[in-house]
């Protein structure tokens, strides 16, 4: 089944999405399908109280998969306002999974796009050596 991302959000939303700016390139990370991957994401104190979010680049928009109003069950973000931080978790990784996708915070103006990654999911071997992941990301065993 296609996921079908526009009928999920409110034109507002989008427009809001489109206004952000993009981050550096995305880090390059592969895993295997049914991997687990986890990504944290530090903000400023400042956004504490701000939606977070973590979407996929499709058609030079970003598409939310976890927001306030948007949920997939296979992903997952959890705030730790204390320390500044939001852990964004996907589960059951396909193939269809693979692109670009950012952690962000949306303000009530725009977004502000923290990391990064740009995800290669495989069926067999991984593609890429994946021994030098970035601190930020940690990958699970399934």
């Amino acid at each position: 089944m296609a996921w079908e991302p526009t009928y999920l959000l409110s034109p507002v939303l989008l427009l809001l999405l489109a206004s952000g700016s993009w981050t550096q390139n995305p880090v390059l990370l592969g895993l295997l399908e049914g991997d687990t991957i986890s990504v944290t994401c530090w903000h400023d104190p400042l956004y504490n109280s701000d939606e977070k979010i973590w979407c996929k680049e499709i058609d030079n928009f970003c598409y939310p998969f976890v927001s306030k109003g948007v949920k997939e069950p296979r992903f997952s973000i959890q705030h730790t306002s204390r320390f500044n931080y939001f852990t964004l978790t996907m589960t059951k990784l396909k193939m269809s999974d693979s692109g670009n996708y950012y952690c962000g915070i949306a303000t009530y103006t725009r977004i502000i796009y923290l990391r990064g990654i740009q995800l290669v999911v495989s069926k067999g071997e991984l593609p890429l050596p994946c021994g030098s992941q970035p601190s930020w990301v940690a990958r699970l065993q399934s």
